[in-house]
């Protein structure tokens, strides 16, 4: 595997190969970065943060690279705050590397995030609704506690107009699905319970989860079944 440069040309390199402006950052580059990065090499993507690059920027991959191999739980709260939704999924990338390794440890890590906000909460919720951070019935069953209480704070929210609240709620609109394709058993009676909501918002996340594909591949009948009985309620 090829060695990332040092100083300034290794982030004319990412700049280079970063494929921004474009539709998809070069997220197989910044998974290689995470795993060769050099503390220095780190530090040096991570200056880029500060400068607050468009999320169309060469500069801003760079910021990801920084923030994704970082390991370090206060830059990933503060990416998961950027108003770069880039940078925010970088924190997200990041934080699933880890816990790919110790599944514990960003458990951890979002237990000292106290007071999480709503861009805290949605870059755990998006971390956590990971396939290969799932796999097994105790892990499924710890991941739907957290999605739990973040599906009571949907219920209760009043200022659904603020544009954080909705990054929250759209990454919740396919967090579901995740957890009843690699969980179905369990999955499938979280997502029957909050169906019992009468709450418009929790109708909307109910609903976008069963958009997926991953559903259909699951359990087409039950998808069918649960959109039936959402129109009935509407």
């Amino acid at each position: 595997m090829p060695i990332f440069p040092h100083g300034a040309e290794l982030l004319s390199t990412l700049e280079k190969e970063s494929r921004l402006p474009g539709p998809a950052a070069n997220l197989s580059l910044l998974k290689q970065f995470i795993e060769e990065a050099t503390a220095e090499q780190i530090a040096l993507c991570l200056e880029a943060l500060d400068n607050k690059p468009d999320a169309n920027a060469p500069a801003t991959f760079v910021a990801m690279c920084g923030v994704a191999a970082s390991g370090n739980p206060e830059v990933f709260r503060k990416a998961a705050n950027s108003d770069n939704w880039r940078v925010r999924e970088a924190a997200v990338l990041g934080l699933q590397a880890l816990g790919l390794k110790d599944l514990d440890s960003i458990y951890s890590i979002f237990e000292s995030w106290e007071n999480a906000n709503l861009l805290e909460k949605r870059c755990i919720a998006a971390t956590l609704c990971e396939p290969d951070l799932i796999k097994t019935t105790e892990r499924a069953e710890r991941l739907l506690g957290v999605l739990n209480g973040y599906m009571e704070l949907i219920e209760l929210e009043k200022n659904v107009k603020n544009e954080n609240y909705k990054a929250f709620k759209k990454a919740m609109g396919y967090c579901i699905s995740v957890v009843i394709a690699t969980s179905p058993e369990k999955g499938k009676d979280f997502f029957e319970e909050w169906m019992r909501s009468p709450s418009l918002e929790i109708r909307w996340v109910l609903s976008e989860n069963l958009k997926r594909d991953r559903l259909r591949k699951v359990d087409s009948k039950w998808v069918d079944a649960q959109i039936e009985t959402l129109s009935d309620v509407e």
